[in-house]
Parts: C-alpha cells; structure tokens; sequence
C-alpha cells in the first residue's frame, strides 16, 4: 500500500483509495441530474492554481490519462471517468503539490490559518476546518475533521524530517486532493419537494464558479453561500452578473465558443498552393483569432444571438485585410473593422468559417451546408450515402458539379437537395479561402436557393448575407444557441426536462432579443441550474 493510501484509508473507504471511486457514490441517477461531476483536466489545474494561489498552473494535468473525444464539449460529464491511470496520475500529482507547497514558505502560509492555536490536536482540527472547507468547496462535517486530523497526526510517521505542522499539513493535503470530494462536484443535498430537490448555496457556488470561471469558488462566492444569499434566484443573479463581468469569463466563452462552432480546426487545413499562395498556417491561425475576438464581441458588447449572424464588425491583421478585400494600412496587431454588409454578415461568411469548410481548391457546399444544419440549427442530419467511385460531376461552375452528383434527380434529392446544398449554395460568393467572388470559372455565381424546414416552413435568399439575416429570425437558430449553452453551462447532455426550458429561453431571445448576457444569466437563475430532480 502507498504512503498516501495508508492515509487515505484512515479517511475514505480502500476503495476511494485505489481508484474505484465509483463504486462509493451514490449513483448519478437520471443524466440530466449529476451528483457527482468529475472536474475535467482544465478544472482540475484551474482549482489547484486557485486554492494554492499559484503564481502559475502547476502543468501537473499534462501527465493525466486524456479524455476520450465523447460528445460536443470536453466538460460533459459522460466523458469524465476516473480509469486507474487517470488514478495514478491524481496520487502522482497530490503528492507533488503537497511537496511543492510544504517547501514554499509563501505557498504554506496562504493555506495554514495565522492564528493556529499551539495544542497540536486542534491546531490540527483548525487546519483541516480551514484547508478542507477551501478544498472540497463547502464546510466540513464534525465527523471529517475528526477524521482529517487523525490524518494530520501521522504525518511526523511519513515525514519525520519535518516539524509535526508541515509534516501534518503536507499528509492531509495529499489526502484531501485525492479525495471524490476535491476529484467531483460532489451535490449531497437530499430533501426533496415536488419532485425535485434544492442544491444547498455551496453546491450552487460551484455550478456558478464552474459554469463561469471554470474552477472553485471564489471568496465572495462562499461568502454569499455561508450567508444564504445563494438560496434565492435574486441573490443567484447579483452573484452571476458579478462573475459574468469578470475577465476570466472571457476565457471561458472563448472556449465555448471554440468548441461550439469548431475553430479549432480553422487552423487544420491546407489549400493548393497553385490555386492560394497566400495560403499559410499562420493566416489560419489569423482567422481563428479573429473568429474569437468577433464572438467575444458578440457576447461581452451587448450582442444578441441575432448578432452572431448579422454583425459586420471584424477583427483583421494585414493578411486578413487582404483577405476581406479591405484597403488601408494594416500591420501584425489585430484592428477593429466594419466590413462591407453587401459581402459579409456574421459568422458564416466569416473567412475561417468558409476556408475549414472548403477543399483544396474550391468552395464545399456539402460540409458548409452541414455545419450550419447540425452546429447552427441542431438538425439532425442521417447519416449520408456514400457516392459511387466512378461518379463523375459535370458542369461548368462549383454549383453545377455538386448538384450534377447530389442535386435534385440523384440519390441525395432527398437530404442534399432540400436541406443541405442550399445552405452551401447560399455561401458560392466565397472562395476557398473565404474572399468575395461574383464569377466562378467565369460564369457568373448563382447563390439563391430555397431551404425547407423540418415543419414544411420555407426561406428563399438570394445569397448568403440574406440567409444569414433570415436565420437570425429563426426560432431554431435562437433555440440550438441555447441548447449548446444549457449543455456547456450545465456541463452535460441536454435532457427531456430541459426542453421546455431551452424552447422558453430561445423564445425569450427571439421575441425580446435579449443580449447573449441576459440570455446566460437566465439560464443560470432558472429553477434548473439551482434545483436538481429527486432521483
């Protein structure tokens, strides 16, 4: 048995020890009300940082056993297991936070109480109320201090070249960092009311903390949660628009965002060099850096969802100048622009956008007319047929090939032809690397097409600047945004009890065209985020 498990035994059960912490929580129950969320790796280094104060993460998460690439976000929790390598990789890294700490004079005094009364007995109790209720992210029981400062007294047994205070602080730190109650977003609350149960203000603190700054709460969080100010929707608002307001939420929609609407793979292409000699990884790089600078403009400018479509507000370098045809001086650093509304309108006609989703010479309307069906509308779309090998597309432009092979006529009239390629067509003014055109292969582009809802609604745009502002009405547009927030923030798969709520929010968007703002803080004071349902 390791030193750490000797410990750890005097706590929590041999199993909670060796890994198999499932086997010791209750169960998650239904999917949409998780008890226990394991943190994910970005949360695991972002806590330690923070309840440390560290003046840099500790890059202890890169020996961690990877996630599987499971579901839309990395924060899913049907993603977040603890297998015994991930397990080796948390005893591996306590131990080493517990080493670096102790031998920090600085470090060891952010987390051991000024005040330390001189019995060793309950300057051990002191500690561990102190430390654990930081560490596991609310107040200890009287039963776990008592349990933790047995651990505390063994310490002078693993480390008899420290005096009894660090030794006893280093122990109950390793022990602590491998308990399921620093490892999880452990949510115990149990009475039940109609159906549903009230998460106590500290399992709140952390859906907040999480959902906004993704790691533990801060000061002022536990603060409102010992309080009870956290008991009540007005007092879950002050405390949400204050997070909201904080730079570290930047972050953390930048990286909703990234995921989302997948920029991570605008800078994963390559284009023919013949065809695009501009082309290089750093102009894709550009292009996911402005990409991010436009949503964050979005969302913290008093944006809409309307916004994301229609904005003609950019963010260009001088390659990306070129790019959008803009003419001025342009350097390295990146500037805000308005580009012209007759050729661009929001994210899709964004260069990233429509470069990722091109081949090496040509616009692709296929997988442009995808994306926005499955990331833009959640559509779903089956699963598509392949082609015959020796499927030869004919015609003159780009348009006229796609169809010829998935047009109306073909085997894919019935998905491409209707829901797909019109989509793609809409976006035909744009190259492969996403500069306005109005002639392919010298003939003129055609850009107007008809797209059918699943209800038999039907748009019919001209190009792609009008699909975009009709799709910024529609109520599916405003609905997907919604889902794909309620998963992230809730940091899981939107289930049948959140419908209801998803399609309220998304009307709300819609009617009262609520800023991305107002539309996260409602999500976040809805009877969802602050209840769970009694399993």
């Amino acid at each position: 048995m390791t030193l750490f498990a000797v410990a750890c035994a005097a706590v929590l059960s041999t199993a909670a020890c060796t890994g198999k912490i499932g086997g010791d929580l209750p169960d998650n129950g239904a999917a949409d009300a998780p008890r226990f969320a394991r943190l994910t790796h970005a949360q695991w280094e972002n806590t330690v940082q923070d309840l440390f104060a560290l003046p840099a993460p500790s890059g202890l998460s890169s020996q961690f056993q990877p996630d599987p690439p499971l579901g839309r976000f990395d924060n899913n929790i049907a993603r977040l297991n603890v297998t015994g390598g991930l397990w080796q990789g948390y005893q591996r890294a306590a131990e080493q936070i517990a080493e670096q700490v102790v031998g920090d004079a600085t470090l060891l005094a952010s987390i051991v109480p000024a005040d330390l009364p001189a019995d060793p007995g309950e300057a051990a109790r002191a500690f561990t109320a102190s430390f654990g209720a930081r560490a596991f992210r609310r107040p200890l029981t009287a039963e776990e201090v008592d349990r933790y400062a047995a651990v505390f007294a063994l310490g002078t047994e693993h480390y008899p070249d420290q005096d009894a205070t660090t030794a006893g602080v280093r122990l109950v730190v390793e022990t602590m960092l491998q308990s399921p109650f620093f490892l999880y977003r452990a949510e115990t609350a149990a009475a039940a009311s109609g159906g549903t149960i009230k998460l106590s203000g500290y399992e709140v603190a952390s859906r907040l903390s999480y959902a906004f700054w993704n790691t533990m709460p801060d000061g002022d969080l536990f603060a409102a949660a010992a309080a009870g100010d956290l008991d009540t929707e007005e007092g879950v608002r002050a405390q949400a628009e204050r997070l909201f307001d904080h730079p570290r939420t930047r972050d953390q929609f930048a990286d909703f965002h990234f995921q989302a609407f997948s920029l991570r793979e605008y800078t994963d292409v390559d284009k023919d060099p013949d065809r695009f000699p501009e082309w290089n990884q750093a102009l894709g790089i550009a292009m996911q850096e402005e990409m991010t600078r436009f949503l964050d403009s979005v969302v913290f400018g008093d944006g809409s969802i309307r916004d994301v479509l229609t904005s003609t507000r950019a963010y260009v370098n001088a390659d990306l100048a070129a790019v959008y045809g803009l003419t001025g001086d342009f350097g390295d650093e990146f500037v805000e622009v308005e580009l012209d509304p007759s050729q661009r309108a929001g994210f899709l006609t964004r260069a990233g956008f429509l470069t990722r989703n091109s081949t090496l010479t040509e616009p692709d309307p296929i997988h442009r007319g995808v994306f926005v069906n499955l990331d833009v509308l959640c559509r779903s779309i089956s699963a598509l047929p392949d082609l015959p090998d020796d499927l030869m597309p004919v015609g003159d432009t780009n348009r006229e090939r796609i169809n010829s092979i998935t047009g109306p006529g073909t085997c894919g009239a019935g998905c491409h032809a209707t829901m797909i390629n019109p989509i793609g067509f809409s976006l035909e003014n744009y190259d492969a690397i996403g500069r306005y055109r109005t002639e392919d292969n010298g003939f003129p582009v055609d850009a107007a097409d008809t797209y059918v809802f699943p209800d038999g609604r039907q748009i019919s745009f001209e190009n792609g600047i009008e699909l975009s502002q009709l799709l910024a009405e529609a109520p599916e547009v405003h609905a997907c945004y919604t889902r794909q927030l309620l998963e992230y923030l809730y940091g899981r798969d939107v289930g049948d009890s959140d419908v209801a709520l998803a399609e309220d929010l998304a009307a709300q968007s819609l009617d009262e065209g609520l800023t991305v703002r107002e539309l996260v803080i409602r999500v976040v004071t809805s009877g969802a985020f602050r209840f769970r349902p009694a399993n």
